[in-house]
């Protein structure tokens, strides 16, 4: 079972059907239809509709509970906090979990007007500029099945639509938001990259619109992105 489900989540071309996922993993697909089931039922594996199987909702809660204990969640939680004393608004890291970008680490101002969301929230990858950020940085196979996990059969007109914005922020390293992911809210975000140069998460830095001008949220770009080459840079040097 623990082949299996590793198969179905790391494989290079996952997601996988479940003839794909008996070959790679080395087993009768009559016994890898019997794991598979289980392993949907318990909700470490979700059925997608057309591409395969994905990681499943228990499976992303233990990875989340899992990464408050490795380093890698200490320096997300470093650079969340450098950024929002730097800033002054709030910071946010988030994960490419599956196909479900996965919010990890926060840090919130001391102003009584914030940003609100939660360690644990999935983001949506076409309105958040978190999600627009790992999305840009993505193969054009796996932006689609991201976006296809958040809205199903109208992926491919959510892709289209945000083709645009995809492009300028691969051009000008991080991605924006100007109140399409929540009314009144501001974000500058840029992706965390991995050796081959995809997006494994991505850092954000978001606050009231009223307060976080256009000038200020551009202002805090260049720390934003001092942060994402110095995390990708870290990513790139481990073995």
């Amino acid at each position: 079972m623990l082949d299996v489900l590793d198969v179905a989540v790391t494989h290079d071309r996952a997601p996988l059907q479940l003839g794909e996922i008996a070959a790679a993993a080395g087993v009768p697909p009559s016994t890898a239809s019997r794991l598979v089931a289980l392993l949907v039922e318990r909700g470490f594996l979700v059925q997608l509709d057309r591409s395969g199987y994905a990681a499943g909702p228990r499976l992303l809660h233990l990875s989340v509970r899992t990464l408050d204990q490795m380093h890698a969640a200490d320096r997300l939680k470093a650079s969340v906090e450098a950024l929002a004393e730097q800033t002054g608004e709030s910071a946010s890291a988030g994960l490419l979990v599956g196909d479900e970008i996965v919010l990890v680490a926060r840090k919130e101002p001391a102003h009584s007007l914030r940003a609100v969301a939660r360690v644990g929230d999935v983001l949506n990858p076409h309105t958040s500029a978190m999600g627009k950020a790992v999305l840009a940085m993505l193969p054009a196979r796996r932006r689609l099945e991201v976006l296809r996990t958040a809205v199903g059969d109208h992926a491919e007109e959510a892709l289209r639509e945000a083709e645009a914005e995809l492009a300028t922020a691969r051009t000008e390293g991080f991605a924006v938001d100007e109140e399409s992911y929540a009314v009144g809210l501001r974000c500058r975000a840029a992706a965390i990259l991995d050796r081959s140069g995809q997006a494994v998460g991505g850092i954000s830095i978001a606050g009231p619109a009223a307060r976080f001008t256009r000038e200020n949220a551009n202002a805090c770009v260049p720390a934003l992105l001092a942060e994402v080459e110095r995390l990708s840079l870290e990513i790139r040097s481990n073995k």
